[in-house]
């Protein structure tokens, strides 16, 4: 009986060992946006853009806008970037 249970031990440790390294290897994804910035809430007049970046594998926007930057915008989803820092659409 212990050496069946050392066994189903041995067995859960090795399971959960190779789970973790699994869930370390499996890529995650951020979905990248641009942002389209507008002159007022009716969202007819574009006064801005800034584009979507990936950091170092994380979503972001580039450090500067083009043009004017409104608290009235769209997102634009332009991509996914991934874990190593690809991106795709």
């Amino acid at each position: 009986m212990a050496r069946s249970i050392k066994t189903i031990a041995c067995v859960a440790a090795v399971i959960s060992a190779a789970l973790s390294t699994a869930a370390l290897a499996t890529p995650w994804s951020d979905p990248l946006y641009d942002y389209i910035y507008f002159s007022d809430a009716t969202k007819t007049v574009q006064v801005g853009y800034q584009a979507g970046v990936c950091y170092n594998g994380y979503a972001g926007v580039a450090e500067h806008a083009v043009g004017t930057v409104t608290s009235h915008y769209v997102l634009v989803r332009t991509g996914t970037c991934t874990s190593n820092g690809a991106i795709y659409q």
